[in-house]
């Protein structure tokens, strides 16, 4: 009988403990959900030349009322590489997704996707980046990784959106050289300029007779990895 009693006994114990572990369970899936907006989900590189790898800058708010959490990103291929914020962004907070595309291997049109898991509903977003690949005149030996050689926050654009000028500052990359290119939506070349001494003065682009659109800046600089950066025209 005693023997029997504790049998019970152990028996509720655990169905008790176990009922506890689900419902706690329960309540750690259900995080707050937000909602996160991406100023453009698409980004058209231009032209680049085969074997360059370009880093191109997605901006997003958390436009909810709780922390974003971004948990996971992932490229369509092993080509496309994300890097992401891991610490939460708060409500109204804005941030930036960088997506580094390969081209190694590659040619003609080129179109990839990243998938990002968060706290949000839906649970999947979507980016895409897109562009074209020109043949090299050189076969270089490279080897396929994210290496993230030009900090976003050493590139600055601005004013974003503009009207009449562009400013671009590079004064932590002074001394290096700059191969600068702009491109419209569809890829389109609009102009391009060479500069051998980047200084600390802005470089200063007039955009007074760009069209209302979302263009990129495409640079070069010295022997780094291509970045990419976007900026309306709004009048």
């Amino acid at each position: 009988m005693k023997k029997t009693m504790i049998l019970l006994f152990n028996l509720v114990l655990f169905i008790s403990t176990l009922s506890l572990a689900q419902q706690n369970t329960a309540e750690d899936l259900a995080s707050p959900i937000t909602t996160i907006e991406f100023e453009e989900n698409t980004f058209v590189w231009g032209e680049i030349t085969e074997g360059e790898k370009i880093q191109n800058v997605f901006q997003f708010t958390n436009t909810g009322e709780a922390p974003l959490i971004i948990t996971n990103a992932k490229g369509s291929c092993g080509c496309t590489v994300p890097e992401w914020p891991r610490e939460p962004i708060m409500p109204g907070e804005t941030a930036e997704m960088l997506v580094q595309f390969d081209s190694k291997g590659k040619k003609g049109t080129q179109s990839k996707r990243v998938s990002i898991t968060a706290n949000t509903d839906p649970a999947v977003s979507y980016l895409t980046i897109k562009g074209t690949i020109l043949k090299s005149k050189e076969k270089k030996a490279t080897t396929r990784n994210a290496d993230f050689d030009v900090a976003s926050a050493t590139v600055s654009v601005y004013p974003n959106p503009t009207a009449d000028q562009l400013n671009i500052n590079l004064k932590e990359h002074a001394g290096k050289t700059l191969s600068l290119e702009i491109y419209d939506m569809s890829g389109q070349l609009i102009t391009s300029q060479k500069i051998d001494k980047i200084t600390s003065d802005d470089i200063p682009l007039d955009v007074q007779e760009y069209k209302v659109g979302i263009y990129t800046a495409s640079m070069k600089i010295g022997d780094m990895n291509r970045i990419a950066k976007r900026f309306t025209i709004a009048r």
